[in-house]
């Protein structure tokens, strides 16, 4: 046993540094223990590699490390020789900042990956230069299920992201293990080989990110949603690093909530109470649905809908509960944080749809709309002919473009497999009752922000 004990105890030596100038209080870690830098940049931390595949560190607001592989080498190996840290200057400390969170890319195949290639990669490219051309710093943040059991293509897909001119940092989800392994640790290799951790800690801007890891892999594509006793304990140990009353995202693959099962994670309320002091937004992804609920008086969710939508399928553009294939944007700004969602070829201000009266089975003699992107914090109100009528009602449905595009396709023999079945949503849909010689209908919707989107439809 002391023999044992002898050969998996190491001392682990380094430094972080930028330029040539060591950065104190930097919080350096190996997934189960933590430190920090002293006033040189200079660290020491006991690691079991019995235990621990890597020493990383977490990067403070105002540094990045290199991201020239497409996602960021904050990490080493224990086996590694040195473990010193180089980090780059990464916006102002505490500054404002960027974040585009982006759910399931899972390209399964060539012409997925062609569509994500021509679709979701320039307008995440194009939109980030947007920003940073007005010098506001960009990074995003991929929800899990990169590609979809296939990680000979890692590579390709790891090019992809390098075109895009900022940090991209990855979350680990189902689709990213080797479905051959029967053991869960066996199974994240491979992500591991080409990412790193399957959990970490970043910082940017005003904010804290934790990525955690809640897929235990049992192998064949099956696996239970959890996360694990070992993970909270990292956290728990972790937020010691956090000041109270800050904001902390968490990134996580499989949903905290979801809510058209009303199940919850095993161990999101634990580590919901280890953050209580904090306010807390959760970005998930897995379901291809999307939805922002508020889980706890400080704990938002926000499961981001698939930037591929229905798993690329054909030439579908909305995911299977009807939301536009598109991501989430967080901008950290003097007066807060503020979020939207960017549908991908659309401009930024797309954020409903009307449909003529009739199109929805249930409501057919009512005009009905859609707003992806809503919460509790959102108003969505009509004007009959220039007349204030107020607030339209909510309604759940089934999305009338998706079942389109699945009948259509099923009728004139171009989609050959069966398709995915459509999910209702349960947040999105309005509806309203034009009165008897109505001639024009406005619908204004207000995000939580205040801004507003306004839309028309003749109805005479």
């Amino acid at each position: 046993m002391a023999n044992s004990i002898n050969v998996c105890a190491k001392e682990i030596t380094g430094k972080v540094f930028c330029g040539k100038k060591g950065i104190s209080e930097v919080v350096v870690t190996d997934g189960v223990n933590f430190t920090t830098t002293d006033s040189l940049g200079n660290y020491k931390l006991d690691t079991d590699t019995s235990l621990s595949d890597f020493i990383y560190v977490v990067t403070p607001s105002g540094y990045v490390a290199s991201y020239s592989t497409g996602t960021p080498c904050f990490y080493k190996s224990v086996s590694a020789k040195k473990h010193d840290f180089e980090l780059f200057e990464f916006s102002v400390p505490q500054g404002r900042y960027t974040m585009f969170a982006v759910g399931d890319t899972q390209p399964g195949n060539d012409t997925a990956y062609l569509r994500m290639e021509n679709e979701a990669i320039p307008d995440l490219r194009n939109y980030g230069r947007e920003f940073m051309d007005r010098s506001i710093p960009v990074a995003a943040i991929l929800l899990g299920d990169m590609v979809w059991d296939n990680q000979e293509t890692y590579g390709r897909f790891k090019n992809n992201l390098k075109s895009l001119g900022y940090p991209v940092y990855p979350v680990i989800g189902n689709h990213d293990h080797e479905e051959y392994f029967s053991d869960n640790k066996k199974s994240e290799l491979v992500y591991k080989e080409f990412f790193g951790p399957n959990y970490y800690a970043f910082n940017m801007g005003r904010d804290y990110y934790i990525v955690l890891d809640n897929i235990d892999y049992k192998g064949n594509r099956k696996y239970d949603e959890r996360i694990t006793t070992d993970q909270l304990q990292w956290v728990r140990k972790y937020v010691e690093y956090i000041p109270k009353g800050s904001h902390v995202f968490v990134a996580m693959h499989a949903p905290a909530y979801i809510y058209y099962f009303d199940r919850t994670l095993e161990g999101a309320e634990e580590l919901m109470e280890i953050l209580k002091d904090y306010e807390v937004s959760i970005l998930t992804g897995h379901t291809h649905i999307h939805s922002n609920i508020l889980l706890r008086p400080n704990v938002r969710e926000h499961m981001v809908a698939s930037i591929g939508g229905a798993w690329w399928l054909g030439e579908c553009k909305y995911a299977y509960d009807g939301t536009p294939m598109g991501y989430q944007v967080f901008e950290s700004t003097p007066i807060g944080l503020q979020w939207h969602y960017k549908v991908l070829g659309m401009p930024r201000d797309y954020q409903m749809k009307v449909y003529p009266i009739g199109t929805f089975p249930g409501h057919v003699d009512e005009l009905c709309v859609k707003v992806w992107n809503w919460d509790e914090g959102w108003k969505v109100e009509w004007r009959e002919d220039g007349k204030y009528k107020g607030e339209m009602k909510s309604f759940s449905s089934i999305d009338p473009d998706y079942t389109m595009y699945i009948s259509r396709n099923h009728a004139n023999g171009t989609l050959k497999a069966k398709g995915t079945v459509p999910q209702a949503n349960d947040y999105c849909f309005f509806s309203v009752k034009p009165s008897k010689g109505a001639k024009k209908v406005e619908i204004v919707v207000t995000d939580r922000f205040g801004n507003k989107y306004v839309d028309s439809i003749k109805v005479e």
